[in-house]
């Protein structure tokens, strides 16, 4: 088997979409199935040996290692050994990514963004920046986070990921759309809130939070409304909140997950109060199409009933 097949098997049993180029040692991000081909979230490497490699799945967590033999098998938060001198250089290397967040969020600016406007919120502000390169760190790492950012000639939207009230990611949006983390921020537990209430709505992405936030303003009521990026990521977030309530994406089944969506799959796993639209997309998907009542409507029937 040649290791483009390999790396082709393995990348669509976790559900992501092979790349078509991969460079030996880095990290290629590539969209999730399901998710928009602008997703990013992703990630394949090939080894420098040429004859193996690893993909991961960032939204459903799964990762799967392949060679010329084959791919094995993928297993949902399963791990090797513990390797400490790996973790102490990851902790490190983390340090630093964090670093460059809030370097990056000291220097963003508070404006409008094309992206807010394609997803029906013209006037809303965010973090946002015309490149950030100069402020990455000048060693292998700030390339390697170059070459992650979205292709874009216009300025970035920037999502910070916080955790316990440190940025400890950044989520770059561009005008497209196209979404791509920060290369090596930590991610897992980390939110963007954009509403403060008595009752706290977790949703993935930032779009989605704003439609969920205004839907249900409509209705009333005042909540706290976070937006934590991935699927596995708002289950992790929201099982720590007690009486959290999810907003979760209608994603395209997936064979790997028992023929459920991402977004279902992770929501069922909670045992929280969850709501999804009716076709697939996400929320602001569903307020683009059918409108800002539809939304609420829907969701007063989860989150009030």
């Amino acid at each position: 088997m040649s290791i483009h097949d390999a790396m082709t098997d393995a990348c669509r049993a976790v559900g992501i979409v092979p790349p078509t180029r991969v460079m030996p040692g880095r990290w290629v991000p590539t969209p999730v199935e399901g998710k928009g081909r602008g997703n990013g979230s992703g990630r394949v490497k090939l080894n420098p040996d040429g004859e193996s490699g690893v993909c991961w799945n960032w939204v459903t967590g799964e990762k799967l290692q392949f060679t010329t033999e084959g791919a094995g098998g993928a297993k949902r938060g399963k791990r090797p050994a513990r390797d400490h001198a790996a973790e102490r250089a990851q902790a490190e290397r983390r340090a630093e990514v964090a670093k460059t967040c809030e370097r990056i969020v000291k220097a963003c600016a508070m404006e409008p963004h094309p992206y807010f406007a394609r997803k029906g919120f013209p006037d809303e502000r965010g973090l946002v920046i015309e490149d950030p390169r100069h402020l990455f760190p000048r060693d292998d790492l700030g390339e390697a986070m170059a070459r992650a950012l979205p292709e874009t000639n216009g300025p970035l939207l920037v999502v910070p990921g916080r955790i316990r009230g440190a940025v400890t990611t950044i989520q770059f949006i561009a005008e497209d759309g196209t979404k791509k983390n920060i290369l090596g921020g930590a991610m897992m537990g980390a939110v963007h809130r954009i509403a403060v209430g008595p009752q706290t709505w977790v949703c993935e992405g930032i779009a989605t939070a704003l439609s969920v936030r205004a839907a249900l303003r409509l209705l009333g009521a005042r909540v706290t409304v976070l937006s934590a990026f991935s699927a596995n990521n708002v289950a992790k977030v929201a099982k720590a909140i007690p009486g959290a309530i999810i907003a979760a994406d209608h994603d395209r089944p997936l064979e790997q997950l028992g023929g459920l969506g991402t977004g279902e799959f992770y929501a069922r796993q909670t045992g929280h109060r969850w709501a999804m639209p009716p076709a697939l997309g996400d929320f602001n998907d569903y307020h683009q199409s059918e409108g800002l009542r539809a939304v609420a409507l829907h969701l007063r029937g989860i989150g009030m009933g």
